[in-house]
């Protein structure tokens, strides 16, 4: 992200200098445990005020713009921190500030000073209206697959009759945990008869829900264009250092032209998710900001495959090893490109719903 005024500065700086302390070496070391992430830190971020960014001043956040938030969300992706910032604090987050119900309130003063961490949980994270928990007489029934972060105090759960939260230590709650690419971990949630009073709904309807989602698909964009600037620094870094017949191999014309494509794919991953990032502070109909999220996220994870696959072929065998910095950005990639909606999907979506000179053009 490009920041374009002092406040945008201000923030990347103290987002850099924080991830700067917290090295990839962190999430090695938080793979496969649970929760894998460090609830110190998402308490030190609490601290910073991030996690009220997107919640207005009138709930007790700051009332920040999504850009200001993108700053945040980029220097994390550039530190592939493991904490879920987007998951959480934006997608869970935004799903409860965007509602209406009587759990709204004091839960988000919780979340806000990070002593209760949220997950949103839904049948299907990329067609929330193809749900199968049900709700009938105060109870909720089925199951939600790939809800991220799998380790959370309490989860949003998404019905036709809206949105309720329920404790992670309710009765006739349980949980499976699905081990993903880069060691972290997805949630299937099984609700059994799990008692939800009114007083425990968030949203009448699945409007706010819906808008969580796109919104949280545009910052892992942005996230994405933060690893791959990391991936391409280390690449060329190592073009720059290794070398052979004499001399480095970054000399070799067909390895400059390689990395020119790449840092063509990383500018324009950057520029697209900047540019509906800061589309999302202006007003925007539901189709608008769909088509928006659509295309932020699928741009993304087209090329930070791309960087991923190049830079380890650029690093030789080297690229391949878990103990070098790079393959903990693979991994990554491999499973943010995956969540909240794949580029075929996103591709598909966005044909499906945009006009035909704005599918040509995409």
């Amino acid at each position: 992200m490009i920041p374009r005024t002092d406040q945008h500065r201000l923030l990347a700086d103290a987002a850099r200098e924080f991830s700067a302390e917290h090295t990839p070496a962190r999430l090695r070391a938080c793979r496969l445990r649970d929760p894998e992430f460090d609830r110190t830190i998402w308490t030190a971020i609490a601290q910073l005020g991030w996690l009220g960014l997107l919640v207005d001043e009138a709930d007790g956040g700051l009332g920040a713009t999504f850009e200001d938030m993108g700053q945040l969300v980029y220097a994390w992706g550039r530190a592939c921190a493991p904490e879920p910032l987007v998951a959480s604090a934006v997608l869970a987050l935004r799903t409860l500030a965007l509602g209406d119900g009587p759990a709204r309130s004091h839960l988000l003063q919780q979340c806000i000073d990070g002593s209760h961490l949220l997950a949103l949980a839904a049948d299907s994270i990329t067609d929330p209206t193809n749900i199968s928990v049900t709700y009938a007489q105060g109870v909720l029934n089925g199951t939600c697959r790939f809800v991220v972060p799998a380790h959370a105090d309490g989860y949003l759960v998404a019905t036709h009759a809206g949105v309720f939260h329920v404790l992670a230590n309710s009765s006739g709650f349980s949980l499976q945990r699905e081990t993903r690419a880069d060691g972290s971990a997805a949630a299937w949630i099984t609700l059994s008869n799990v008692a939800a009073p009114p007083v425990q709904r968030v949203a009448s309807n699945l409007n706010g829900c819906l808008q969580a989602i796109d919104e949280a698909r545009i910052l892992c964009a942005i996230e994405m264009s933060g690893m791959a600037a990391r991936m391409l620094e280390l690449t060329l870094e190592y073009l720059r250092t290794r070398e052979q017949f004499g001399q480095a191999i970054g000399r070799f014309q067909a390895l400059q032209h390689r990395a020119v494509d790449l840092y063509l794919a990383e500018q324009l991953a950057r520029d697209v998710t900047q540019a509906a990032c800061i589309a999302l502070d202006t007003p925007l109909d539901t189709t608008a900001r769909h088509l928006l999220a659509c295309r932020a996220k699928a741009r993304a994870n087209t090329s930070l495959n791309r960087i991923a696959r190049e830079a380890v072929q650029l690093h030789g065998a080297m690229g391949f090893t878990d103990e070098y910095q790079l393959g903990l950005y693979v991994n990554r990639t491999l499973t943010l490109s995956a969540w909240l909606g794949n580029t075929t999907d996103l591709q598909a979506e966005y044909a499906a719903h945009a006009n035909d000179i704005e599918v040509l053009s995409a």
